[in-house]
């Protein structure tokens, strides 16, 4: 083999090596609005006392990255980390005053 054969035949080998970790990730990121739903979120941290220990999103709409609550935007998305076969982490801002709360799924 050609040393340029080689190095052709590693870089195809490395982006099929790619492609499914990437596709992974990307799906693994998502955030599922049945997930919100279904489910009872406890305060893990927060910087405000303005957030619920407890919060439920049965009233509330996903759109995007945005809650909605009575047809008005109240939090933003800011991060879902899900430690696989572990817990879930949502992170979310008051869009009024800026402040973020982390929550943990029960």
């Amino acid at each position: 083999m050609t040393y340029m054969f080689k190095k052709a035949k590693i870089k195809f080998e490395m982006r099929l090596l790619f492609f499914p970790i990437f596709c992974f990730l990307m799906l693994s990121c998502q955030i599922n609005e049945n997930d919100l739903h279904n489910s009872t979120w406890k305060i893990y941290k927060k910087n405000s006392y303005e957030f619920r220990d407890v919060i439920s999103f049965d009233n509330m709409v996903l759109m995007n990255d945005t809650i909605f609550l009575n047809e008005e935007p109240v939090y933003q998305i800011i991060a879902y980390r899900n430690r696989y076969f572990m817990d879930e982490f949502l992170t979310i801002k008051n869009l009024k005053t800026h402040n973020s709360a982390t929550y943990i799924k029960k």
